[in-house]
């Protein structure tokens, strides 16, 4: 079970839905930031021989939906709404 609850995590403005599609689109980001990394190390590992370390950051032995929501509380990711979106671009 994820801390914190869904209900915690939800407000005024922020509705389940938009936090289940800012979950999802913050754990692909950091699959895909984790997949490039692991293959750039393996290339260097390649080219320099074993000496070159494969990355071990926070979110290695951590799943990327724990990661994301944990960066979602500490405010490291925001949630961007379409009306928000509307706003930006008008002005």
């Amino acid at each position: 079970m994820l801390y914190p609850s869904v209900q915690q995590m939800t407000n005024d403005k922020v509705n389940r839905y938009a936090l289940v599609i800012a979950t999802a689109k913050g754990a692909r980001y950091i699959n895909d930031k984790q997949n490039k990394e692991r293959e750039e190390a393996e290339l260097k590992r390649e080219e320099h021989g074993k000496d070159v370390k494969l990355p071990t950051g926070e979110a290695v032995n951590e799943k990327a939906v724990s990661v994301t929501i944990r960066k979602l509380c500490d405010e490291e990711f925001k949630i961007i709404l379409p009306e928000e979106l509307l706003k930006a671009e008008q002005e």
